[in-house]
């Protein structure tokens, strides 16, 4: 198994040095996918916009797709977003425009360092999510030890052509199966 040390933001959430495994469970094309899109991705004017369940919070993001997509398998993100693992983006501040009412689930370090389980908001120092008071989706946040930026949960921008994860966190509470849908012997509904 080959590991890379990051000593930049990395995980879900968190910033810190920590080790990842580029094989263990993502293993897709390492090039980004260019999203098919009206504008270009990588221009200044490309928009994407995510949604909550309901449509009453969204976050329109406004230039280059982002340089951190990061998947994290920790115990908290998967409780946090109500899967098996989760993945975000952040992006500058300058890029971004909240609409909407959101409530804040607010998780300092210290209380974050307190779970029984090793997780990156610990790493981050901290941070705030933000979900839809109404239908519950959690669509953005922010990291205490990254004010510059605010994260976005990939999944809230429905678009199976954003560019995938460069960073994954967290695996040894990675749920093996998870990355190889495709494979399961499982009935595929459309």
């Amino acid at each position: 198994m080959a590991l890379a040390t990051f000593g930049t933001c990395f995980a879900g959430f968190g910033c810190g040095v920590a080790a990842i495994s580029a094989q263990r469970c993502w293993q897709r094309n390492p090039q980004p996918t260019r999203c098919v899109s009206p504008s270009d991705p990588h221009s200044q004017n490309h928009q994407r916009i995510a949604k909550c369940n309901c449509g009453q919070l969204n976050v329109t993001v406004t230039g280059p797709d982002p340089e951190r997509i990061s998947l994290c398998h920790c115990n908290l993100c998967q409780k946090q977003s109500g899967n098996v693992f989760a993945v975000q983006a952040r992006f500058p501040k300058e890029q971004v425009k909240i609409e909407g009412t959101s409530t804040v689930w607010k998780l300092t370090k210290d209380e974050a360092d307190k779970l029984e389980y090793r997780n990156c908001v610990s790493l981050g120092g901290g941070g705030s999510f933000h979900f839809c008071p109404r239908c519950g989706s959690t669509v953005w946040y922010m990291a205490d030890a990254d004010t510059a930026r605010i994260g976005v949960k990939i999944g809230c921008f429905t678009d199976p052509a954003f560019p995938p994860p460069k960073l994954s966190g967290f695996e040894d509470y990675c749920h093996p199966w998870a990355l190889e849908t495709a494979s399961l012997a499982v009935q595929h509904l459309k």
